[in-house]
């Protein structure tokens, strides 16, 4: 992999990085400032702000005058001491944190109305990029833009991700500061992915002592439970942190959600109940014949009555989501050498293992004569088959975890009012997903076809097959283990320039270098099989430039020109494999009275295909069950195929913002912003699409979905390449064939206003009330399958975004006593997958938080049991709401009867957490 070249490019940065420092330490020695500080992406020193008692489990919003003259450096902007030009920052501050309920990093965020629960969730996988969830992970989906269009940073540096998105659950909740989200494009400050915003997850630094926490959590038949603790201590030498958290969540079976059925009629809905039952319904000339409970022998053959079927549950035994345990660290310091040098650095360890029920296997076999059990409808004589589910084999489960770790460390110079920094990043990570009892389809028909009892399958629901067969027709091991490796270079400059009237212009410039490898591994066939990996790199070289100036400001501030600040940055990005590319953003802020500023931002972004879209793992069939539209909604088995492209090109995209941030009143302020995203060429996948048919008009000519006798040919073409069947069995006369491989058809256009608010009373003889609101309002989702096909507005339609989110938080401070209200809600919206153009109106789904938490002594305590405590009771989804009906048949893949993306199926959690500081 040209390790050696690349050693060397790595070895020259860094020298650059430090003869810089050691510049800087010269120029040091002869004009040390003192009274610059220091300065670091995440320091313990936040703005106002961000540091507000906001113990409201809600976000504060950085705005565009909220840091003056400091050193913090805030996400999407590089320039110490001042805020992104042109947009706002919404945080999550470490109150915020401890107020919320959820347990790990990804909830939290996904609290955030501007985050959508699209693609690559844990319980959703039927959307884009879903079907390369192979682990159930998380990421972030800003606006519901794209599951790998929002990068998710760690103190301002990138991390080793899975050759497909950041899980944030990699820091534990008790190791971070606070989440600050940029949900405007930022390519040009951060490079690839940045399309749709940034995350970017800021550790502790400030935290003096040890702090242990312990949570359980209890619904109906599911349960979660948080233990953890941190220590760190800070002092004029600098600061040392360290956080461990164990968490653990059970599975949530759809057995035990009511609302998660095939037979929808009880609640106005159709009836998707399968034939693949057990027992099961033989088909002989074209007729269909119920096996009775209890099976059927050649001697009672004469009950069966043609013309009868049986019908139940698809999805018997599926998780809507896994059971999943987290074990993570993570850690920082800073280390102030001289009063002109710091040290500083960050890591974590993270290991994620899940445990998925994924339902029996249903299937359609064809009954030899010869099968020991053979069975013929009276008066018949042509080929049987038989449609069955297979009960007698386990439950098709899938293991696996995802582990990673990272390190970075570098130093720091100060003086004169500039900073040079320089550090390494190297990280690794190893995803794997085990499906060991696979359908061994040779098997399988060797036990249909015999005439032995003892080595024969029994199909006819008396359960005779012996356990040797049937272990021998599911022993098929699916594993596609990914294996990355980042190692990153980073140096960069940041000062003033000169001043104008206004203030001071400042600079922030620097250059990175990014390595990446993986290895894409697959493990297909019997157990022994052992897992092959194709090996392939990517380097990217990265200059950046940003630039702040202050026209006016508080010295020459004059009517209607209270503040006026123009930004513009630009970033180079050189790959190795896919071009280069060059991204620019401008920003201003405008300030005519105070308390009021208008801003606005202009920019472009892109994101370079990933490894696993560009090669895949493998290139597989998956056998899956589709509604289909033009039968009325009747579920049908089709063939999808997987894999890579190699002609995939970068996405791109245009974004543009403009709002406005106004403080009418003391502790009040409202932030209104209108963004729009035009985004080409983006890479779609459809191989977890299942919902796909309700849009076959828009694939005309594509080759994505064909029918009939076309299918049978493709999939008979892929079967003579080699391509093999991962899951399901293989329907003798396949009629519905969708190609689920990575291609660069989309483009879609997005806009929409947000809205944020909060207004804080503090009364001398009730306590201090605190109100809080964030919601999103898209104003347009217009998205095209093909780059000429023509746009359609899928706002507010299933498995797309939603037009309203919105999240209200009221608290009250009293006396040691913290009580949070808050509310949730996502809008109605359009099931248009109905057969014959009828719409189905979704309704809302609106859900009620309510948590107390009790401050027991002295919060300062420095001994063990003189105070120090908290101890929290919150009731989630207070009045156990359903979500609401969607008469939608369910999936592999998550939703059926309800909506993954949008409601949570879990009910009523009634949870205790204790927290101890000392």
């Amino acid at each position: 992999m040209h390790s050696k070249l690349r050693r060397h490019r790595i070895l020259f940065a860094t020298g650059v990085t430090l003869a810089a420092l050691g510049w800087a330490g010269s120029a040091a020695a002869q004009a040390a400032d003192p009274s610059a500080g220091s300065s670091q992406q995440g320091a313990a020193d936040a703005p106002a702000s961000v540091q507000t008692d906001a113990a409201t489990a809600g976000p504060v919003t950085i705005g565009s005058g909220d840091v003056q003259g400091g050193d913090i450096v805030v996400t999407g902007s590089r320039i110490r001491g001042a805020a992104p030009v042109g947009s706002t920052v919404i945080a999550v501050d470490r109150k915020a944190i401890e107020a919320s309920g959820a347990v790990t990093t990804d909830r939290l965020i996904k609290e955030i109305p501007q985050v959508f629960d699209l693609g690559t969730s844990e319980n959703s996988r039927g959307q884009s990029g879903g079907n390369s969830n192979i682990t159930f992970g998380n990421s972030i989906n800003i606006r519901g833009i794209g599951p790998y269009a929002t990068l998710t940073i760690l103190d301002g540096h990138r991390v080793v991700n899975n050759s497909r998105s950041v899980d944030p659950s990699i820091i534990p909740s008790l190791g971070l500061e606070r989440v600050e989200v940029v949900a405007d494009g930022a390519s040009a400050v951060y490079g690839s992915d940045a399309i749709a915003g940034v995350v970017n997850l800021i550790p502790r630094r400030s935290l003096n002592g040890v702090e242990t926490i312990a949570r359980m959590g209890f619904a109906d038949n599911f349960h979660e439970s948080q233990f953890g603790i941190a220590g760190g201590r800070t002092g004029d030498w600098g600061q040392v942190m360290v956080a461990y958290e164990h968490v653990f969540r059970s599975n949530l079976s759809g057995d035990d959600r009511s609302f998660f059925t095939s037979d929808q009629r009880r609640f106005g809905g159709r009836d998707f109940r399968s034939t693949q039952c057990n027992p099961g319904t033989l088909t002989v000339d074209g007729a269909n014949y119920a096996i009775p409970a209890g099976g059927v022998t050649p001697a009672t053959a004469g009950q069966l009555v043609r013309g009868t079927a049986n019908l139940c549950e698809g999805f018997r035994g599926q998780d809507l989501f896994p059971e999943t345990k987290y074990d993570s660290v993570n850690g920082t310091f800073t280390a102030h050498i001289t009063d002109w040098l710091d040290a500083f650095g960050d890591g974590y360890f993270s290991k994620r293992s899940f445990r998925r029920l994924n339902g029996y296997t249903g299937a359609t076999v064809t009954i030899p004569t010869t099968n020991a059990f053979f069975v013929r409808p009276p008066g018949t004589t042509g080929p049987e088959t038989v449609q069955i589910r297979l009960d007698d084999l386990p439950n098709n489960e899938t293991t696996g975890f995802t582990r990673s770790w990272q390190g970075a460390g570098g130093l720091r110079a100060s003086f004169g009012g500039w900073q040079v920094q320089g550090q390494l990043i190297y990280g690794r990570s190893n995803d794997t997903a085990n499906t060991p009892n696979g359908i061994n389809t040779p098997a399988l028909n060797a036990a249909l076809a015999s005439s032995n009892p003892a080595t024969a399958f029994d199909p006819y629901g008396l359960g005779r097959t012996s356990a040797a067969v049937l272990a021998a027709i599911s022993d098929q091991v699916f594993d596609a283990p990914t294996l990355n490796r980042f190692t990153g270079v980073e140096a960069s400059i940041n000062g003033t320039l000169f001043t104008l009237p206004g203030g001071g212009v400042k600079l922030a410039a620097g250059y990175e270098r990014q390595e990446l490898e993986v290895s894409l591994g697959l493990r297909r066939g019997a157990p022994s099989t052992v897992a092959t990996f194709r090996d392939f790199d990517r380097q990217v070289d990265s200059g950046y430039a940003e630039v702040l100036v202050p026209l006016f400001g508080p010295d020459n501030a004059v009517s209607f020109l209270r503040r006026l600040e123009l930004s513009a940055a630009v970033r180079y990005d050189k790959y190795s494999d896919v071009g280069h590319t060059t991204n620019p953003k401008f920003g201003v802020n405008w300030s005519p009275a105070s308390g009021l500023v208008i801003r606005g931002s202009y920019g472009t972004s892109f994101r370079a295909p990933l490894f696993s879209q560009i090669y895949g793992n493998s290139s597989n069939l998956f056998v899956q069950p589709y509604a289909d539209p033009s039968l009325g909604g009747t579920i049908v088995q089709g063939v999808a195929l997987s894999g890579g492209n190699l002609d995939l090109r970068p996405e791109e995209a245009t974004t543009w913002s403009a709002g406005v941030d106004w403080d009418p009143f003391p502790n009040a302020r409202i932030s209104l912003t209108y963004w729009d995203v035009s985004y080409t060429g983006q890479v779609d996948t459809y191989l977890a699409d299942l919902a796909i048919l309700s849009r076959e008009d828009q694939f005309a000519g594509t080759g994505v979905i064909l029918r009939g006798p076309a299918a049978a040919a493709r999939i008979q073409d892929l079967l003579a390449q080699g391509i093999a069947v991962a899951r399901g069995v293989l329907p003798d006369n396949p009629t519905l064939f969708i190609d689920g491989r990575t291609q660069n058809l989309g483009r879609s256009k997005t806009s929409g206003i947000d809205v944020l608010a909060s207004y804080s009373l503090e009364t001398a003889e009730a306590g201090t009330f605190t109100l809080n609101a964030n919601a999103t309002y898209l104003t347009r989702y217009r998205s095209a399958i093909t780059p000429a096909g023509t746009l359609v507005d899928r706002r507010n339609t299933l498995f797309n975004p939603l037009t309203f989110k919105g999240r209200a938080s009221l608290t009250w401070n009293y006396e040691g006593v913290n009580t949070r209200l808050l509310v949730n809600h996502v809008g109605g919206y359009d099931n248009n997958t109905l057969p014959n153009g009828a719409v189905q109106k979704v309704g809302s789904f609106t859900t009620v938080d309510l948590g107390v938490t009790f401050d027991v002594g002295d919060p300062d305590a420095t001994r063990f049991f003189d105070g120090g405590f908290s101890v929290s009771f919150d009731a989630l989804n207070l009045l156990d709401q359903d979500p609401p009906f969607l008469d939608f048949a369910p999936t592999v893949n998550g939703s059926g009867g309800y909506d993954a993306t949008a409601a949570n199926p879990i009910g009523r959690q009634i949870a205790v957490t204790v927290r101890k500081r000392f």
